[in-house]
Order: C-alpha cells, then structure tokens, then sequence
C-alpha cells in the first residue's frame, strides 16, 4: 500500500517533522531504523549475557561438586 507524501511543508522551529513531509517520513525511517539496531544489539547482548552466566555457573558447580576435593586440603 502506497502514501501519498507531501512535497514541501514549512516547519517552525522546535516541531516535531511532520510524517506527511518528506524530511518527516526520512527522519521517521532513519529512527525506525536505529531502533531496530538498537532492539537487536541488545537481544544480542542480553544473549552473550546469558551464555557468559551458563558458563560461570557451570564452573563453579563443577569446581565444588569435583571428586578430588583438593580445595579442601
């Protein structure tokens, strides 16, 4: 489905663009774009996170649940 986009539509200064102007629908898909960016680093972050916790955890388990309790001596 196609929008119709106004050509030129003076803006005063502090308002927001306009999404019908043309500089309004960039700026609206240049933001759109950054927020995707930004939601994706941060699931890849929060994934990263979650792995390095796994991990940690899994070290520490083993290290006190091992056989040879050499800590202890």
């Amino acid at each position: 489905m196609t929008r119709k986009i106004k050509q030129y539509k003076p803006i005063k200064f502090g308002d927001r663009p306009d999404p019908g102007t043309v500089e309004g629908h960039l700026a609206a898909e240049a933001e759109a774009a950054e927020t995707r960016r930004y939601n994706r680093r941060m699931k890849d972050l929060a994934a990263e996170d979650k792995a390095r916790r796994v991990g940690l955890l899994s070290k520490v388990f083993g290290f006190f649940s091992s056989k040879s309790r050499r800590f202890l001596r």
